[in-house]
């Protein structure tokens, strides 16, 4: 039967905050998905805690990989966003 606690609680949270990422990353706007960055930032929160509580935190050696290239979409947004011209 489905009990709620805090690892149930975060595995939602965490589909929920993915879900909606995607979604705007999807779009044609830069500012929408300047967004998605956003909201697929706080969705890691719950997501690193799940790794954490299913003892798979060795995934977490990934991170610096992960806010390399989020960081880089995030510049390249605003970038496109502000008509300036991106490099790759």
């Amino acid at each position: 039967m489905f009990e709620i606690n805090l690892f149930n609680s975060a595995q939602i949270f965490d589909q929920i905050f993915a879900f909606v990422c995607v979604y705007l990353l999807t779009s044609l706007s830069a500012k929408v998905r300047f967004y998605g960055f956003v909201v697929g930032t706080i969705g890691f929160v719950p997501g690193i805690y799940l790794l954490i509580e299913t003892e798979l935190w060795w995934l977490l050696a990934a991170m610096p990989l992960w806010v390399f290239i989020n960081y880089k979409g995030l510049v390249n947004n605003w970038r496109e966003f502000k008509g300036e011209e991106t490099t790759a």
